[in-house]
């Protein structure tokens, strides 16, 4: 099943189609839900793009819509779907089975962002983390306290989390912080893709699904010159920063690419006086189970990874 999901991500990097760009409900239908950019003076620094402004953006809600004072969910998680920047929209044909995993296993809504993906045009960065920020700002203006927000994100998903974590974090004062982070295999490194063979001349290159081209067209669209792919906000993992007071879980498939990259990144995070980073090793699995446990015979492998992560979060709540 790897090897015909790899074949799958190479020709979609080949057709490089451009999603469609929607914010009506579909089949999402009342748990849907568009969000206006904040007329708060909160996008600054490295969001303050000269071509790149705020949009409406929408979102999905799991299992129900929010309710505020329901007794049976106590918290929000703002999850970050993956797909290199390129793909994805965290409806429910993308993320509803990850969806599934945070809800069964935690007491915790859901909010799934369609944030823009840089395969359409005008969208590179810092368009996504723009987005990121009107969603937690929203859910902030809902009522929601910080200390009831998850951030939550896979893959290129968990890059965001983590821009987004910083940009809270080193911008005084501006937002508060979450009550803490949860990092699926994340994309701690895109500007490596640059190189050539970024991920055929991994040592773990043949148990993982993840294809040369689809990253390259991933890092080329999200940061194209002349922004900096290795600058922190795009490509962290040489770059660990403080966030004293924001747990972090960080989950990785032990033959993935990514792996060794992301076991780096959170020894750099641990590094940082204050910081709380716990590692979930998942031993032979391949790259983002949270998105494609559903798909590749791994559901029992990403329930129990769910699983552990429930029981983490418990103690943070």
């Amino acid at each position: 099943m790897v090897r015909i999901l790899k074949v799958v991500v190479y020709h979609t990097s080949l057709v490089q189609a451009h999603p469609p760009w929607s914010l009506t409900p579909n089949s999402e239908k009342e748990r849907w839900e568009r969000i206006a950019p904040s007329q708060k003076n909160i996008y600054r620094g490295v969001l303050n793009d000269r071509e790149i402004k705020p949009v409406e953006v929408g979102g999905t809600w799991y299992p129900t819509v929010y309710e505020q004072g329901n007794a049976r969910r106590r918290a929000v998680i703002l999850h970050f779907h993956g797909g290199a920047f390129i793909i994805g929209d965290g409806r429910k044909n993308d993320l509803g089975h990850g969806a599934g995993l945070l809800t069964s296993h935690t007491d915790c809504w859901v909010f799934g962002l369609q944030y823009r993906i840089s395969s359409n045009p005008g969208c590179r960065f810092p368009a996504a983390l723009q987005d990121a920020v009107t969603a937690y700002q929203s859910l902030l203006d809902r009522g929601i306290p910080a200390s009831s927000i998850i951030l939550s994100g896979d893959s290129a998903g968990g890059n965001i989390a983590i821009a987004l974590l910083r940009y809270i974090c080193q911008t005084s004062n501006l937002l508060p912080k979450p009550k803490a982070a949860l990092l699926w295999c994340p994309w701690v490194n895109p500007g490596y893709c640059l190189n050539p063979r970024p991920c055929s001349s991994s040592r773990n290159y043949k148990t993982d699904f993840l294809e040369d081209a689809f990253v390259e067209w991933g890092i080329r669209t999200y940061a194209p010159p002349p922004l900096d792919a290795t600058g922190p906000y795009i490509s962290p993992l040489n770059h660990p920063f403080k966030c004293e007071g924001v747990p972090m879980w960080v989950q990785f498939g032990e033959v993935e690419i990514l792996a060794d990259d992301i076991v780096r990144f959170a020894e750099g995070m641990r590094g940082v006086e204050g910081n709380e980073v716990d590692v979930h090793e998942d031993k032979g699995l391949p790259h983002d189970i949270f998105l494609v446990g559903g798909i590749l015979p791994f559901s029992d492998a990403a329930e129990r990874m769910a699983r552990a992560m429930g029981q983490w979060l418990r103690k943070k709540l």
